[in-house]
């Protein structure tokens, strides 16, 4: 026994001297590699004191390499030494971040000239969305409901993407003073006024050491109208590139044009600007980076590498006067107009803040451009959800899902040839409307859009509603769409846009396209449900009135009714109250199909600002003659716009729903001379003559002597009802086959 553990002992000692050395030089050169070769990526200090759950949101994924993209780069000239820094798995994405200046208040007392701004980084309040990552969720992870509102500078963003061409970010946003405003707010409006300034141009002199400040006067500037500083970012190197944003038209100089002595009052309602309600702005793409963005191969893995800070230049709203010059009114206008002074305002010595020092939105992800699979004739854009509430309302609605694929099949049957639909269900609730919107492939692009009104209440309201999340949804569709289609429209799903001279809408199209016509405009009134085609509720608990002490007809209350489940929306309620062609007055509610090549802002009903408003001074062809108020006076011939005739071209039927508490009174109200209103639809022969003065007083007898209130179309009775409802039979046939 003590030989051999003699014998393992020598053996052990030889295994060590052989070894040791051996450990020893290995370690010495880990320790070389250590000292001599720099590491390829770099750790964010930030990410050291992020907390946990921010680091959990991030859900950090190595991404490979993708030959294209390496292409790309060396045609950028993008340093290839930095070329695999975002590769490191140790590299975090930056986070989505509100840089905020607080503000404590805004004061209508403003010194000339503006002192330069003293705020440093320190001073900023973060507020970071790590779940602001991926492409694909973009809209629902925008912080549009939790947007801060300590910092009224910082633009309401609810939509960014690139253009098709790669060439600029367009950025969606709402006037977040608009959500607020009337009697016993003007503490509120006065808060958010600074969000006026945001449409308003400014000008920006860069100096050779680069300094920005801004300009005395226009001559000095080297960016004459501007509001946002763009600086461009990536994973790919350490580069920063900066761009002055750009407005498609100037908002102050349409609202001179409109006859407005300013953009916003202080004190009432001030909400009957409607084209001030979306903020629409650019940020060109520096031009090293354009055939990356258009490619789409910054995105990968559905992971932006291409990030986008946008830092508001700060000036105080002008109010009642103008930043105009010769070149945008004319010399004769110009001088008798209330003109800003950049000289005296400004002075030449106010430099903008360095944008770390700056509240801002830092890094928002640049995602893929929109890639349409061809040119478009005639698109449809709708916002809607599974169930929603009237405005003003407290029953909700839910029969969105029938109603979708219904309204979707018509406007394929008359010419439509694709839709986009911005689902508005709410966050965290189950929506049956992307199962609706697969069923139609290659022709409706689905979206979720789970943003919320910011105010939902009546016009009327001494708090006026605005509807910020439809607002932003139209907008998006028509920034996003309009360069690839000719013409477009924004409805809602209760309403048909119905072609009456021909079965299709091309015709009509083509027509107005050689008369040059850009807007065709169709009067609105709702239409009622037929009584022949509603049903008994089956379950009357749901029948609920949402205000019950209302004054309401003597007798007692009948059953609740709802529309027949075998016939369409059209056909049920194919029933208008305002026999066509409709009044003037039908004219406030109207819904157009228009040019978005002309059109440049859509508010709902209205072409707000089109290229005809929006063209200065300097612009106008010869002998054409140039006046401020544009459309002062009523479209005359020769006009890019027309109210098609109801009869013979096209017309518009709004199939608004009605409650089921709505009808429990039919038998007091639908009968003649009743001093109630009647919810349902009782059709009229052709030969009833319709007087509109009489129309609410319950006066209107068919041939047979009985009862009527609205008269039915014709052309939607007898082709386009019947054809739709074999249309949606084949479809349901086809989808239970699947």
């Amino acid at each position: 026994k003590n030989m051999l553990s003699r014998k393992t002992m020598r053996r052990r000692r030889s295994t060590l001297v052989i070894f040791f050395p051996l450990f020893s030089l290995l370690f010495f050169l880990l320790f070389l590699l250590y000292l001599f070769v720099p590491f390829r990526f770099k750790h964010s200090s930030q990410s050291d004191s992020l907390p946990s759950s921010i680091r959990e949101a991030l859900s950090l994924q190595p991404i490979p390499e993708d030959p294209g993209v390496s292409a790309i780069l060396e045609a950028a000239d993008i340093s290839s030494s930095n070329k695999e820094f975002r590769h490191d798995a140790f590299k975090e994405r930056p986070i989505l971040t509100a840089y905020l200046e607080v503000a404590n208040g805004t004061s209508n007392t403003i010194l000339k000239p503006l002192p330069t701004r003293s705020t440093t980084e320190d001073q900023l309040i973060t507020q970071m969305f790590p779940k602001v990552q991926r492409c694909s969720g973009l809209f629902e992870t925008l912080p549009v409901d939790a947007y801060p509102e300590t910092d009224p500078f910082l633009p309401w963003i609810h939509d960014v993407f690139p253009s098709t061409d790669g060439k600029y970010i367009h950025l969606v946003a709402q006037n977040r003073r608009r959500c607020g405003t009337g009697l016993g707010l003007e503490e509120r409006m006065n808060f958010w006024e600074p969000q006026m300034s945001l449409f308003q141009p400014v000008p920006v002199v860069k100096e050779v050491s680069g300094k920005l400040r801004l300009a005395s006067s226009f001559q000095e500037a080297t960016t004459n109208e501007t509001r946002f500083l763009c600086n461009f970012h990536s994973l790919y190197d350490d580069n920063i590139y900066q761009t002055m944003s750009e407005f498609s038209f100037n908002y102050e100089y349409v609202s001179w044009r409109k006859g407005k002595d300013s953009m916003f009052q202080r004190e009432g309602k001030d909400n009957t600007q409607f084209w001030l309600s979306q903020l629409l702005f650019k940020c060109p793409i520096p031009e090293r980076l354009q055939s990356l963005v258009q490619s789409g191969k910054h995105v990968e893995n559905d992971l932006a590498q291409l990030f986008l800070d946008v830092t508001p230049i700060r000036t105080p709203a002008r109010y009642k006067t103008h930043l105009f010059t010769a070149e945008h009114i004319g010399s004769k206008l110009l001088a008798v107009s209330q003109l800003f002074d950049p000289k005296s305002e400004f002075g030449h010595k106010h430099y903008l803040p360095e944008v770390k020092d700056s509240g801002r939105w830092a890094n928002i992800p640049i995602c893929q451009p929109p890639r349409p699979k061809k040119k478009h004739r005639l698109v449809l854009c709708t916002w809607t959800a599974s169930a929603y509430t009237r405005r003003g309302d407290v029953v909700g609605v839910s029969d969105t899902e029938a109603r979708v694929r219904e309204w979707v099949l018509f406007h394929q049957m008359v010419g439509f040839d694709h839709v986009y639909l911005y689902d508005n269900t709410a966050p965290g609730l189950p929506s049956s409307l992307q199962a609706i919107a697969d069923e139609f492939p290659d022709f409706v692009d689905y979206y979720r859009w789970p943003c919320a009104i910011c105010n939902n209440n009546r016009p009327s309201h001494k708090n006026p509603g605005e509807r910020s999340s439809q607002y932003a949804a139209e907008a998006s569709c028509r920034e996003r769409h309009g360069s690839t289609t000719d013409w477009m429209a924004f409805i809602d799903t209760d309403e048909y846009l119905v072609p009456m001279a021909h079965d299709t809408w091309e015709p009509i199209l083509e027509e107005f396209d050689q008369k040059g016509l850009h807007i065709l405009k169709m009067r609105s009134s709702r239409a009622k449900p037929r009584a022949e085609y509603m049903d008994t509720m089956k379950n009357q608990t749901l029948c609920v009135d949402p205000v019950p002490n209302v004054r309401k007809p003597p007798g007692t209350p009948q059953d609740c009714l709802e529309p027949s489940k075998n016939n369409s929306f059209l056909k049920t309620y194919n029933c208008e109250y305002i026999r066509p062609p409709r009044p003037d007055r039908f004219e406030r509610a109207m819904k157009q199909i228009y040019r978005p090549d002309f059109v440049q802002s859509h508010f709902v009903h209205y072409s707000t600002v089109t290229k005809d408003i929006s063209k200065y001074y300097k612009d106008q062809g010869p002998g054409e003659a140039y006046t401020q108020k544009v459309h002062q006076k009523k479209w005359q011939d020769g006009s890019p716009e027309i109210f098609l005739d109801e009869i013979n071209e096209g017309l518009l039927v709004h199939t608004r729903s009605v409650l089921p508490h709505e009808s429990q009174y039919r038998e007091q109200g639908c009968q003649i001379g009743s001093k109630w209103g009647c919810s349902l639809g009782y059709v009229c022969s052709d030969s009833t003559p319709f007087v509109d003065e009489k129309h609410q007083d319950n006066t209107f007898i068919d041939g047979e002597g009985n009862y009527c209130n609205c008269w039915k179309n014709s052309k939607v009775e007898d082709i386009y009802a019947p054809k739709l409802e074999r249309v949606l039979e084949i479809h349901m046939n086809a989808k239970s086959m699947k």
